[in-house]
């Protein structure tokens, strides 16, 4: 009977020694895991912190970037003033039913559109007396015959001449593109209208 309690007794004693052993390893073994965890969660936070820090700096520095160049985007080459202002005008004085002056504007026509900055500006002068007398006024400024004999055109103050055909086509353009480099350029037909109070009836060919 005592030989049977004392193998009871051990046998309990072995149990409690075992459940003793048993959590004695459990509490090593959470504690260990433990920090590992928190060790994971700081290395966490320290990548999330390094990676606000980089986007931060990132987004300061295109801020910087645009504070020191603010019109980066809007950079405007300059242009000549020459370029941008400057117009040659050809005028031409016809009479209505003239073949010779059809054939002018013709021409003046085809070429409207090859110069950007051409103006080409028509004033008949057979039916208005008006654009006669500017004719008249224009000869004289330029020291040319005075005369109803037409066409007429005039480019500036260096080109005035009477009568046309396809001969005088290249001379034209010549001094179309003449003029427009040319610092010397002046426009003796706005300079006359500016000066008398002609009532004219003017026609924009382009």
């Amino acid at each position: 009977m005592n030989k049977e309690k004392n193998i009871i007794i051990i046998g309990v004693l072995a149990t409690i020694l075992t459940l003793v052993i048993a959590g004695f390893i459990f509490y090593l073994i959470y504690n260990n895991s433990k920090p590992s965890n928190e060790e994971s969660n700081s290395n966490l936070s320290e990548n999330i912190d390094t990676s606000t820090n980089t986007n931060n700096n990132t987004i300061n520095n295109e801020n910087d970037n645009n504070v020191s160049n603010p019109n980066s985007d809007n950079v405007n080459t300059p242009t000549s003033n020459n370029d941008a202002e400057k117009t040659v005008t050809v005028y031409l004085f016809r009479g209505k039913g003239c073949p010779h002056c059809e054939h002018a504007k013709e021409f003046l026509e085809s070429i409207a559109s090859d110069y950007g900055y051409l103006e080409i500006i028509s004033y008949e002068v057979w039916n208005n007396m008006e654009n006669q007398k500017l004719m008249e006024e224009v000869s004289n400024e330029l020291g040319i015959e005075v005369s109803t004999s037409v066409p007429l055109i005039v480019i500036g103050t260096e080109y005035a001449r009477r009568g046309y055909s396809d001969g005088m086509s290249d001379g034209i353009i010549r001094e179309i593109e003449s003029s427009y480099q040319s610092s010397d350029y002046e426009d003796v037909v706005k300079k006359v209208l500016e000066n008398n109070n002609f009532n004219v009836n003017a026609e924009i060919i382009n």
